[in-house]
């Protein structure tokens, strides 16, 4: 996502919120092998589509379409892109006055590309893990130590159940992040 977004990863998709309320949301679905790209924007899941603007493009070697919609105060920009036997959607959402949304949509639509094996050996899920407070640790110093997300602190409070006031102890089992 560009830079001044902020992403929510969830199971069932991933999010993301940017600057002049615009919003990004990428999922993958399963659909026919031989169904064109196109025909699946026009199978009715975007409100607001404007037909005339589904176009049959190719992304970074990937079959793709794209095409813009305009629901309720916002306007759309959408791309499906066929890679492995799935097909992910990204929709970028704009309030109707914005200008830039061409702009956003097509760098995240651009920058979808097929990990590389190396790279794909590379990731490593990551774990929650138990840790015990050491001596001079406190609520700031365990959530630095969480590799792999957003908002350290706030997620620490929240998977050991803490409240802003709250404080950690030495002997303290406490949960985080991590990589390991």
């Amino acid at each position: 996502v560009p830079d001044g977004f902020v992403i929510d990863n969830s199971a069932a998709a991933v999010t993301a919120t940017g600057p002049g309320d615009m919003a990004i949301r990428f999922d993958g679905v399963s659909i026919d092998k031989t169904r064109s790209l196109t025909d699946y924007i026009r199978s009715g899941w975007v409100a607001g589509l404007d037909d005339s603007s589904v176009k049959q493009e190719t992304i970074n070697g990937n079959e793709a379409a794209t095409a813009h919609a305009g629901a309720e105060g916002w306007q759309f920009d959408i791309a499906v892109i066929r890679a492995g036997g799935q097909v992910y959607r990204l929709l970028t959402a704009a309030p109707s006055a914005s200008t830039t949304l061409d702009g956003v949509a097509r760098s995240v639509s651009g920058s979808f590309r097929i990990l590389s094996a190396a790279e794909k050996a590379a990731l490593k899920p990551l774990h929650i893990r138990v840790v015990t407070v050491q001596p001079g640790q406190n609520m700031g110093s365990l959530a630095a130590q969480m590799v792999g997300v957003d908002r350290k602190l706030d997620l620490f409070r929240v998977i050991n159940a803490l409240s802003p006031g709250a404080a950690v102890s030495a002997g303290d089992k406490v949960k985080i992040v991590t990589d390991r």
